[in-house]
């Protein structure tokens, strides 16, 4: 070992391996308390148990091998499970019930703990033990072919059977089971089983090339990529390759080979980064653990610290480190017995008998600072720091010296790096003091670089020309640099605390999230550190609040009356505006106590997550107000339509126990009370009528009738004759709903105005009779056609057919104008281009009719009449201004001659008041006559005509 610093707890040490330091350090001195694994008494003996530790932090899941024979003392040697935090503290306990093997388990990155049986049945466990999920099954085919191996990783599980088919579920939270390509399909079809695959290592979504996940399988001597789509070979035969495993960035995977090689490849296997044979350590195990020779056995665990190296363990023996360099070291992790490995982002934890350790890359930053020796400008800030503390001159000229060296800022970025990696509080704040003396005097070095390397190369600070730096995920000014370390490695330490025993480090930190953290603290309810942690970061604490509300819920003593305990919570949760009392009051009504529910809505302010919830409660008619009050339409539309649902159920209910409708049965209050909830709000009755309206027009009608709404019920009659008389329905289906909409006319008064709507009725009644006549027509007639159409059309189309006596009788029932009747006639004649026809019917036309010749010469004209049979309607026309009147239709029909005769007559006959009738005429005629016009009153005023 290397002392680094006099200063230096004895819980860490450092071992140089080819050009980089590791660090192995103490985390927690484990007395598993909540043991029982085997052995004598109680203590907890790795010998006897498995071990699932949890990564980024996580605590540990442990139940006894039942593989191994221990003594048997009653309740200790039963296949529980325990659940501890990471110091060794108990948490849970989960009573195994199935009688089935525990054949793997695993930790999901929300601390969800999953097991796998060998009957193929996946249970999902909280940190505190509890169920969270009924148990699913991984499929029929699994159940029936059994699991050989089950890999769980953070976001799912992969399976391989004993006959070598893959199955994977990407996200338990959605179990959607997926088949994936057989690794050797030749050999499965040939009936071998999954002996075949020697280990596989599963590549997440999120970290494969694809997307999509992926399963490295060692196959015989070779190694195949699966997917669900195929199994792609890979140029890797060095096998068989009995141990494998992908590391935290994806970018490598590591294998240990039959024949004693540690082989490191990048991720897609087409590269080889490094390979490390087992007898190339023989002197380093002899020299470090004192040992003759290497193991000649399987590796128990190959796990990777970080992505910097991979660690292989053999009990009894020790631990092997290789770099991806191809640098080697042996460690002894104490007590010689059996360990767990949990690889981080940044390093491998590691759980042995007596202790929890932490071993990992020591960053460069940390070795400029801190190695013995050490000159760089970092190490001299801190050496400068030291002096200033201890009133020593010689600590400015120090300073004075990294100034005018022009490296200050890479010594200042140095120092907080280093603190950023520290896991001691006395060594932190000494880098932070370092850091913050040398800040104090960077205006002096105006203009200076960044030193050697600097803390950007870390991946803890990366400064960039603007003086901003990104530290862990969050851009901050050079200024608020110290700053930002300081706040999260109080953080870090509050979370090390063996009373929490989350032990992160500064970049797990950062790769898990600030969220997730305070998540996960809620979990183990920590509440008021997840509530400092928010309030000292800037985070959100409405989760927290909430979660913490729920297990008070959840707590509470049944007898503790509802409003007592929503005073309680009150208490607490007044204020924060952010806070959703409908997640509080779903999880109230899911512990039995609606009451309650129903009084924590009352302060919900999100009516979207109010009303679902009132509904689930029952409570329709307050559902219902808040939804109108919202303004939401959907949500309107949603109540009532839930309203009706649980109303048709109730009538079902009722009907099926021989109950009724009728007024006084319960199915009938049931109706009664919805008809009167909508009724009293109009928008919500509007968005009723637009949906039932198209989808159950009979439900609408009832709710009109029993509203008295008889308005609206004749309109809805009248839409459904309409409508059934265009899709071809029975005619008396037709007539039915006539009728029903000309009684509802009759009784309906509107309530504004008081007035009655008995026209509507006379309407309604008026088209039934026309369709009854319609009908007759196309009998006697024995043509099609007449149903359908208008009064107007259809005595068109008796007259078009000859039927002069039916059309005239259509006109006399209905009362028909004369003028209009006529109008009609000539339109027939004129479409039939019965010219003739249409001149005898001009000349008998009586001047009582109010036709003239004009309406002939417009219905003649609008059928393409030829100019002589219009001639013919000009010349007859009489009354005043005759001549003027021809005069304006000569003109238009392209006659200019005729039309100045008409207007010289004109003249004449209006003597001595010509000027008047002509400038009148010339206003009112445009075009040629217009012209003729305006030259006749030039002559009859003395002026030439030309």
């Amino acid at each position: 070992m290397m002392e680094v610093d006099e200063a230096l707890d004895e819980l860490e040490e450092w071992q140089l391996v080819g050009d980089a330091y590791y660090s192995r350090r103490q985390l927690y001195s484990l007395d598993w308390a909540g043991g029982g694994g085997g052995g004598s008494g109680g203590a907890f003996n790795l010998a006897f148990m498995r071990i699932f530790p949890a990564a980024a932090g996580g605590p540990v899941a442990a139940l006894r091998d039942d593989t191994k024979l221990v003594l048997y003392v009653g309740a200790a040697s039963r296949p529980d499970i325990q659940i501890l935090t990471a110091a060794g503290a108990s948490l849970a306990r989960v009573l195994w019930e199935p009688r089935a093997r525990v054949l793997a388990a695993g930790w999901l990155s929300d601390e969800t703990l999953l097991v796998v049986d060998d009957e193929a049945q996946v249970h999902m466990f909280n940190v505190r033990g509890e169920r969270l999920l009924p148990r699913f099954s991984l499929g029929t085919e699994v159940e029936e072919a059994g699991v050989e191996t089950a890999t769980i990783y953070r976001d799912g599980l992969a399976v391989l059977t004993p006959e070598g088919h893959l199955w994977a579920i990407p996200d338990v939270h959605e179990p959607r089971l997926q088949r994936l390509a057989d690794p050797a399909p030749g050999l499965a079809a040939g009936g071998a089983t999954g002996s075949a695959v020697s280990c596989m290592a599963v590549v997440p979504p999120a970290l494969s090339p694809s997307g999509a996940l992926e399963v490295i399988v060692a196959v015989e001597d070779t190694v195949k990529v699966v997917d669900a789509n195929e199994a792609l070979p890979t140029p890797v035969f060095e096998g068989p390759i009995l141990r494998m495993a992908v590391s935290p960035c994806g970018k490598y995977v590591a294998g240990y080979a039959q024949d004693a090689i540690i082989h490191v490849w990048t991720s897609d296997l087409s590269d080889v980064v490094t390979h490390v044979g087992l007898s190339e350590t023989e002197v380093d195990i002899v020299d470090s653990l004192g040992a003759d020779a290497v193991p000649d056995t399987l590796p128990d665990q190959l796990a990777w610290c970080g992505s910097d190296g991979v660690l292989l363990f053999w009990e009894g023996v020790g631990t092997l480190l290789v770099t991806l360099e191809g640098s080697w070291r042996w460690w002894s992790m104490g007590g010689g017995g059996p360990v767990a490995f949990v690889t981080e982002v940044d390093g491998v934890r590691v759980l042995t008998s007596e202790a929890h350790l932490l071993l990992r890359r020591v960053p460069p930053a940390a070795v400029r600072v801190l190695e013995m020796g050490s000159t760089a400008p970092g190490a001299l800030l801190y050496d400068a720091r030291r002096l200033f503390d201890a009133q020593d001159a010689r600590a400015t000229g120090e300073l004075l010296d990294i100034v005018r060296s022009g490296e200050l800022a890479g010594a200042v970025d140095d120092c907080l790096a280093a603190s950023a990696a520290e896991l001691d509080t006395l060594k932190q704040a000494a880098l932070l003091k370092a850091a913050c003396y040398g800040r104090a005097f960077q205006a002096l070095a105006a203009g200076g670089g960044s030193s050697n390397g600097g803390g950007g190369h870390d991946g803890f600070a990366s400064a960039d020309t603007g003086g901003s730096v990104t530290f862990c995920g969050i851009a901050c000014d050079a200024r608020r640099r110290a700053y930002e370390v300081a706040r999260r490695l109080r953080v870090l330490n509050a979370l090390r605390d063996p009373a929490v025993a989350m032990p992160l480090t500064m970049l797990q930190l950062a790769a898990d999230g600030l969220p997730a953290v305070v998540s996960r603290l809620v979990g183990r309810r920590h509440y008021l550190l997840a509530m400092r942690i928010c309030q000292a970061l800037g985070l959100s604490a409405d989760q927290v609040l909430v979660r913490w509300a729920c297990d008070k819920v959840s707590s509470a003593a049944a007898s503790l009356p509802d409003e007592e305990l929503l005073e309680a919570l009150q208490a607490k949760l007044a204020g924060q505006w952010g806070v959703q009392y409908a997640a509080v009051a779903a999880h109230a009504a899911s512990q039995g106590r609606q009451r309650l529910a129903a009084l924590l809505l009352d302060h919900e302010r999100c009516a979207a997550e109010q009303v679902p919830l009132l509904l689930e409660l029952g409570e329709d008619e307050r559902a219902l107000s808040k939804a109108v009050e919202s303004g939401d339409s959907d949500l309107v539309f949603r109540v009532v339509h839930a309203m009706w649902r649980r109303l048709e159920r109730s009538t079902a209910t009722a009907m099926a126990v021989g109950g009724t409708t009728r007024p006084g049965s319960v199915a009938g209050a049931s109706q009664e009370r919805f008809w009167q909830a909508v009724a009293r709000k109009p928008a919500a009755l509007a968005f009723f009528a637009k949906y039932y309206r198209q989808q159950d027009p009979q439900l609408l009608l009832e709710l009109y009738e029993a509203m008295g709404q008889q308005e609206a019920a004749a309109e809805l009659h009248l839409q459904a004759a309409l409508e059934a008389a265009a899709g071809g329905g029975a005619e008396a289906g037709v007539q039915r709903q006539l009728a029903a909409a000309r009684d509802a006319y009759s009784r309906a008064t509107d309530t504004q105005t008081g007035k009655d709507h008995k026209w509507e009725a006379a309407s309604v009644q008026g088209l039934a009779k026309l369709r009854e006549h319609q009908l007759e027509l196309q009998s006697s007639s024995r043509r099609e056609g007449f149903v359908g159409l208008s009064l107007a059309d259809t005595i068109k189309q008796c007259l078009r057919l000859g039927l002069k006596d039916p059309a005239a009788k259509l006109a006399r029932e209905f009362k028909m104008p004369d003028r209009q009747f006529l109008l009609l006639s000539a339109g027939v004649l004129a479409a039939a281009h019965d010219w003739p026809a249409l001149q005898h019917m001009a000349g008998r036309i009586d001047r009582k009719s109010g036709l003239g010749m004009e309406h002939f010469i417009a219905a003649a004209r609008a059928h393409g009449a030829p100019p002589e049979v219009l001639r013919w309607f000009i010349d007859r026309m009489t009354g005043d201004n005759a001549l003027q009147r021809k005069a304006q239709f000569y003109s238009e029909l392209g006659m200019p001659a005729q039309a100045r005769l008409l207007l010289e007559q004109a003249e004449a006959q209006g003597a001595g008041g010509a000027g008047g009738v002509l400038g009148t005429l010339r206003g009112a005629m445009g075009g040629t006559v217009g012209s003729l016009v305006s030259r006749m009153q030039q002559q009859s005023s003395g002026g030439a005509i030309r």
